[in-house]
């Protein structure tokens, strides 16, 4: 596939997809790490999970606008800029719940 210059999104298409494809990689490998260990049955280990997921589905959002080709060609900075947010929230959300997880595994020992 060519680069034609109708497609103001290239240049921000192939870094984008990769941060989301190794940072959802890495957050769906803690995920069934946390899901095989077990004793995901209080409240904190549901708001853990709560926030992995959420992250995750902002993630897959993230990927899906990115790759998506048919986007307002006029206005593509709008459409650039709320798909980064979506990125910033996928992560900052899988994040939070990983940094939730690292509390909780410190106090608990």
């Amino acid at each position: 596939m060519k680069n034609d210059n109708k497609d103001q999104l290239f240049n921000y298409r192939q870094p984008m997809v990769t941060a989301a494809g190794i940072i959802l990689g890495f957050v769906l490998n803690f995920t069934t790490d946390l899901v095989k260990r077990g004793n995901n049955n209080n409240l904190l280990s549901i708001l853990i999970l709560t926030f992995i997921a959420s992250g995750i589905i902002f993630l897959i959002i993230t990927l899906f606008r990115i790759l998506n080709h048919n986007y307002n060609k006029e206005f593509p900075e709008i459409y650039y800029g709320k798909t980064l947010r979506l990125f910033i929230y996928g992560v900052i959300l899988s994040f939070s719940g990983g940094i939730i997880k690292l509390l909780q595994t410190l106090f608990t020992l």
